[in-house]
């Protein structure tokens, strides 16, 4: 193989591990050893809706937590229940993740007054807490949507979302860890000529000439 192949496949698989490392230690730094995924967001709405696609695209349980002014709210329910609860009132809704960010992608929706959606029949279940409530959804029951209310006059300021999977960081410390061995592969590879050179050239380099010597021719 010619010196300039193996410096080219070298340089590429230097490249390649390199983006391992990177990728790999990115989401092993976020995620931690627990693999645990956390979203956030500021939706600054009365209420706050999260549909099936955002609940219950992963097996694992979800975790929100939500923070605002005096008593928050927070129940589960069918998607159609709540849909028909809802109709054209304002809220935000979470429509997915931003996983560059860590941030919760939102919309808002509708128009008008929001109305009180508490102690409704429709509630699959609910809880409650003083400038924070939060629910957890252990896809038991999926699908489902998560709603989220502020008293009146007050707002759901901060929203965390959190999930759970210990097979992510596995997958994080395997692609650290090959990136490791590609890079330094590569490396290896990439200076393979320079150092056959090298000890090409040490093995070559002449020695030193030996001195003669002239005996004199005895008569």
């Amino acid at each position: 193989m010619s010196t300039l192949i193996l410096r080219v496949a070298g340089s590429l698989l230097a490249l390649l591990g390199l983006v391992g490392v990177v990728v790999g230690g990115w989401f092993l730094s976020a995620l931690g050893t627990s693999g645990t995924a956390t979203f956030t967001g500021e939706p600054d709405q009365r209420v706050v809706v999260l549909d099936p696609d955002v609940l219950n695209r992963v097996d694992s349980p979800i975790e929100v937590t939500a923070t605002g002014g005096g008593s928050m709210w927070a129940g589960t329910a069918r998607p159609s229940d709540v849909e028909a609860l809802l109709g054209d009132g304002p809220r935000t809704e979470v429509t997915g993740v931003d996983v560059s960010d860590w941030a919760l992608s939102t919309s808002d929706v509708g128009e008008g007054e929001a109305s009180d959606v508490r102690g409704l029949d429709i509630w699959q279940s609910s809880t409650s807490g003083d400038g924070s409530v939060t629910a957890t959804v252990d896809q038991a029951e999926a699908p489902q949507t998560l709603v989220i209310a502020a008293p009146e006059g007050e707002q759901v300021e901060q929203l965390e979302y959190e999930v759970t999977d210990d097979r992510w960081s596995t997958i994080a410390i395997v692609v650290l860890v090959a990136g490791v061995v590609v890079l330094l592969l590569g490396i290896a590879l990439a200076l393979a000529p320079r150092f056959r050179r090298v000890r090409r050239d040490r093995h070559t380099r002449p020695g030193r000439p030996a001195a003669t010597t002239h005996e004199k021719a005895h008569a």
